[in-house]
């Protein structure tokens, strides 16, 4: 007869032994569906096909509920479908393709004057002022879609917001700017 594992009169577990641990269940579905996933990207021809197994799953712990869902593994395979959107979006935008390292570049021409590169770091130091003085979340919104190239549809999917409210912050940045910089 079996017994609970925290019961020691009716328990399994000898004496002195440590009970199993509960298993977590996104553990569980990690190791499940690395390799598929592993596969799917690669197939997909995602170099960094490792890192972006990685994001579907920090993309799925950050919901709580999904672990447990009845349709995990579409849930799973959809959420690495949009991944690859917004990488293949984020490139386009990018032109990342287009982009050519610095080291290959062999760049002699003028030394920037002391007075261009202090008028360079006063530009800097204004505009993150004016960044660090907008509110949190308008400050992310601006964030996410001038330097990660998020739609905003995608911000607000991320933030739990409309696509309204994404628009709306992100004036509220402009004008901010505009205010505060003038023309850059």
């Amino acid at each position: 007869m079996h017994g609970h594992p925290l019961d020691p009169e009716t328990s399994d577990i000898a004496p002195g032994a440590e009970a199993p641990s509960p298993v977590d269940p996104l553990k569980q579905q990690a190791a499940k569906y690395r390799g598929p996933l592993l596969r799917f990207f690669t197939r997909h021809a995602a170099a960094d096909a490792e890192d972006m197994v990685q994001e579907v799953f920090v993309r799925v712990a950050q919901r709580r509920d999904v672990t447990t869902a009845a349709h995990f593994e579409a849930y799973l395979f959809q959420t690495a479908s949009n991944l690859l959107r917004d990488r293949f979006r984020r490139r386009q935008t990018r032109r990342t393709d287009h982009h050519v390292s610095l080291e290959e570049i062999r760049y002699e021409g003028e030394v920037p004057s002391e007075e261009r590169v202090y008028e360079g770091r006063e530009t800097l130091r204004r505009f993150t002022d004016a960044l660090a003085d907008l509110p949190p979340t308008c400050r992310l919104v601006f964030i996410l879609q001038r330097y990660e190239g998020m739609s905003y549809a995608a911000i607000a999917g991320r933030l739990g917001v409309t696509v309204s409210a994404v628009e709306k912050h992100m004036m509220k940045a402009l004008l901010h700017f505009d205010m505060r910089l003038g023309p850059l």
